[in-house]
């Protein structure tokens, strides 16, 4: 969610970001909203997601055995980064352009073997059934679509015993009723964390855990995003698919 939030104060702060803006419009009206385009664009993805990375992986607790899909990769910083010990690792993104950048990310793990990167949707996961130990996937799951089945395709791909660790930023006060709202990314869902607890559990996950994280290592945009979102917390969710 940080890059909605560097998306508004770039947008307020330079009268000349409005080419950018279009662009990632341009991005949006192709079914992928909440998109920075172009390499620049992944770099201010990567470099803004940085403690997000470090607390999901953390969460998920990745072993050199496990079998990982990274959904919404993106450029494939995640999988580069925070998962080169992991055994196997698959990225799926919306985004051809974001495809192409991951594939040449992780080109020598791919011709090795034990990567690979596909364009697909998060709500029809192109992975047969119980495929991946583990499931991540950072900041992105708010623009999907359709969350319910995302999540559910999300569980169906996981083994009995699996692991899944999503954010899901930015979430609402309790008493706050869930709701869409709009950002220069695109439509967004804000969730209160029951209705966070709700759609896990529909979605065939178990033991669910929430934790709120700093959105970032930056003043200036922890104060942009309460000032914009309400928050300046990341919501990230851990659960496990039943044995």
């Amino acid at each position: 969610m940080r890059r909605l939030v560097f998306m508004a104060g770039a947008t307020a702060a330079v009268a000349g970001v409005a080419v950018w803006v279009r662009r990632s419009r341009g991005a949006a009206s192709a079914g992928v909203p909440g998109v920075l385009p172009g390499r620049i664009g992944s770099w201010v993805n990567a470099y803004l997601d940085r403690p997000l990375h470090a607390a999901i992986a953390g969460l998920v607790d990745l072993q050199p055995d496990d079998d990982l899909l990274d959904v919404a990769c993106g450029a494939g910083y995640f999988l580069a980064e925070s998962a080169s010990q992991v055994g196997h690792v698959a990225g799926v993104d919306l985004s051809e352009p974001k495809v192409g950048l991951a594939q040449r990310r992780l080109a020598d793990r791919i011709a090795a073997g034990t990567a690979e990167i596909t364009q697909g949707d998060a709500g029809a996961l192109p992975f047969e059934d119980a495929r991946f130990s583990a499931v991540t996937c950072s900041d992105a799951f708010p623009f999907f679509p359709d969350p319910d089945r995302a999540l559910a395709d999300m569980c169906r791909v996981l083994r009995p015993g699996g692991r899944a660790v999503i954010d899901m930023s930015p979430t609402v006060p309790e008493g706050t009723e869930s709701h869409r709202r709009r950002g220069p990314g695109g439509e967004f869902w804000a969730w209160n964390d029951a209705d966070v607890r709700r759609m896990m559990e529909a979605a065939g996950f178990g033991d669910v855990a929430i934790t709120h994280v700093p959105g970032t290592d930056n003043r200036f945009l922890n104060a942009l995003s309460r000032q914009l979102l309400g928050t300046d917390e990341e919501t990230i969710v851990a659960a496990v698919k039943p044995a």
